[in-house]
């Protein structure tokens, strides 16, 4: 893990601040977004019917963290102009305000 202070609007760069941040403490934002792909892949038929031919459980897990990944960033991307870390903290920003998404303690 290595989080450095910058700001950047790519979504491959976006997916490594969440999943470096995934340790950290999330914001009732982005709780809320996760519950939100969490329900929809739930009702996924397709998504669940893949999932469950796989018979290696990392591959499973490796499934299930990437398509969690990928639809958060995609849900950030949509409400955000940009991303910032600073101090440990993850930012969407819009139109000049910062928003907390996480922060985490790197201590």
């Amino acid at each position: 893990m290595y989080i450095k202070n910058q700001v950047f609007t790519d979504e491959e760069t976006l997916m490594e601040m969440l999943f470096d941040f995934a340790l950290g403490d999330s914001t009732s934002i982005l709780r809320q977004l996760k519950d939100e792909i969490d329900q929809q892949l739930q009702n996924n038929e397709t998504y669940l019917e893949y999932l469950n031919s796989l018979t290696d459980e990392e591959d499973r897990l490796e499934l299930e963290t990437e398509e969690r990944l990928i639809r958060l960033a995609e849900a950030l991307k949509e409400q955000f102009d940009s991303f910032k870390t600073e101090r440990q903290k993850l930012f969407g920003l819009k139109n000049g305000t910062e928003i907390l998404l996480s922060e985490i303690d790197m201590v």
